[in-house]
């Protein structure tokens, strides 16, 4: 399966989707003069697996990483420092009192800002202590180093807390050339604390997709927490309800299908990590979709719903197939070309979601895979045969499965 982190489109798409509105709501605490402490951790955003619900930790290696090659360092200047580090050399000379701090550090990101996106800061609560006196952002810069041109997106919490100001940042993936934002801020796991939802654009071919990543302020520091959600041609993003809800998905290179659905995927942040909960499509035109969304379902540990959309599959028929494309005999085909070959990729699509609930249900009752696998497939008939039309529908976004792969999970086949 295609990585879809190499699968991303011309970000001049999704600039307006980048522009993010500010959201200051400074309190009206006592001025004081604060100071800014001496400690700053710094970190960078891993590139992300394809693989959203398993991505590694946003939290890596020191901001320095965010050079587009460890030898460009030899032709920086001695005296270059990433914006949030000079940042806070001015926050230390300048100390704004508490509620002139997001102005000022708007106004100074803004004169090292390239100009594409404005910089938002965000006052909130971040560690519930009910006072809002930490403030997060994300700032931008641009670098030129042997007449190329690099461009960076930091983000960055500052907290204010006995009279000094606290500062921490970490570093967007150098190949999302600076283009990042914060999604939103809210609670994801229930205690009444917000995270911070960071999201960050890369840009391929065909496809723009979206990386997702949370980040809670917990004992002074910023913990960027295990875990990614990664979307192509993200339509609608946003925390509703204490979840994190996304929609997309479809990849727009020719060679992706014309199988493919938008979905809503939701995320929570579960045992310290940014986890998917559910994955739910559009509807369902045909059995082989209804198939999917059984698959998926099942993925999620929701096998009430999996038996659901399984038993629908079994039972839907179509009468055309004429918007849709196979691959028979080897050869791209577009629906309505083959009837009696799409009629069988039909009837062999209903037989195996009756083996997916065979298997489902023998698994339900306390079976062991091994035994529910065996069972299905006495049950349902399956045999080889079946492969090549379970692997028809055109496409690299449709799952490849093999003789021995029936009865594995879709996010293995994928």
């Amino acid at each position: 399966m295609v990585d879809l982190k190499l699968n991303r489109v011309a970000a001049g798409i999704l600039i307006g989707a980048l522009m993010m509105t500010a959201a200051c709501s400074p309190r009206e605490d006592a001025p004081g003069s604060p100071t800014i402490t001496g400690t700053t951790e710094t970190g960078t955003a891993n590139s992300p697996t394809a693989d959203a619900s398993e991505a590694a930790s946003p939290v890596a290696a020191p901001l320095e990483s965010a050079s587009p090659d460890p030898a460009a360092e030899s032709v920086m200047s001695d005296e270059w420092q990433p914006l949030p580090e000079r940042l806070r050399s001015e926050l230390a000379l300048e100390y704004p009192e508490e509620d002139r701090f997001a102005e000022w550090l708007r106004s100074w990101a803004e004169q090292d800002n390239p100009g594409d996106y404005p910089v938002t800061v965000i006052r909130a609560d971040l560690d519930g202590d009910g006072l809002e006196r930490e403030w997060a952002s994300v700032v931008y810069e641009s670098r030129i180093m042997e007449d190329v041109e690099y461009r960076y997106a930091y983000g960055i919490v500052a907290a204010l807390n006995d009279g000094e100001y606290e500062w921490q940042s970490f570093v967007f993936p150098a190949e999302d050339y600076g283009r990042a934002k914060i999604e939103q801020i809210g609670d994801l796991n229930g205690d009444g604390k917000p995270e911070i939802v960071w999201a960050s654009l890369g840009i391929g071919a065909h496809t723009s997709t979206f990386t997702y990543t949370a980040s809670e302020w917990e004992d002074g520091k910023l913990n960027n927490l295990p875990g990614a959600a990664i979307i192509p041609s993200v339509t609608e993003a946003g925390i509703q309800g204490g979840k994190l809800r996304i929609s997309g998905g479809l990849i727009h290179s020719v060679g992706a299908g014309p199988w493919q659905r938008e979905y809503t995927d939701t995320y929570t942040v579960a045992d310290g990590a940014l986890k998917r909960e559910s994955r739910v499509f559009a509807e369902a035109a045909t059995p082989y979709h209804l198939l999917l969304d059984g698959l998926w379902a099942e993925a999620d540990g929701d096998a009430k719903r999996a038996i659901r959309q399984y038993k629908a599959a079994a039972s839907l028929k179509v009468e055309s197939y004429l918007d849709y494309a196979f691959v028979f005999g080897g050869e791209w085909v577009e629906g309505g070309t083959l009837k009696d070959e799409e009629k069988k990729f039909e009837e062999i699509v209903r037989r195996f979601a009756e083996f997916r609930k065979e298997r489902l249900e023998a698994l339900s009752r306390g079976e062991i895979e091994e035994r529910a696998c065996a069972s299905a497939t006495k049950k349902s008939g399956y045999d080889a045969s079946w492969i090549a039309y379970l692997n028809a529908p055109a496409g690299y976004a449709n799952p490849v499965w093999s003789d021995e792969t029936v009865c594995s999970a879709i996010a293995e086949r994928i």
